[in-house]
């Protein structure tokens, strides 16, 4: 399964032909292999504009199966912040929480957001 982070609905939702958006309607298709978390959730819909659109991105997102954060992805992505910090990488505070659950639950990431290619060069996250 794949966690797909706000970077790639981005480009789903605004730029439909562009080649990620092309790849996660390939992942979609079929059987779904995508899956959402509680902060790209936030992320892409909290960028909706209008009602309508917020509604209907809303519903349609919903439908993907969930991973949910708990005690042991904060404690691995505090862990996580403070190792690369340690090795002069700064990396977002979300990035780091959604490399944990990444990591956590043995799931591919798919990102354009560099800050994970760094994360991923210096521990077991893996990238789609």
């Amino acid at each position: 399964m794949v966690l797909v982070d706000t970077s790639i609905w981005i480009d789903f939702f605004q730029a439909p032909d562009s080649p990620t958006a092309e790849i996660l309607a390939r992942l979609i298709s079929g059987h779904n292999q995508v899956m959402l978390c509680g902060v790209v959730l936030q992320e892409v819909l909290q960028g909706i504009r209008g009602a309508r659109n917020f509604d209907l991105v809303q519903e349609r997102l919903l439908r993907f199966p969930f991973v949910d954060a708990d005690k042991e992805t904060w404690l691995q992505a505090a862990s996580l912040y403070r190792g690369l910090r340690a090795k002069g990488i700064t990396i977002p505070t979300i990035d780091a929480t959604i490399a944990a659950l990444t990591m956590q639950h043995n799931l591919l990431l798919f990102s354009r957001d560099r800050h994970f290619e760094a994360i991923a060069a210096d521990t077991t996250l893996r990238l789609y």
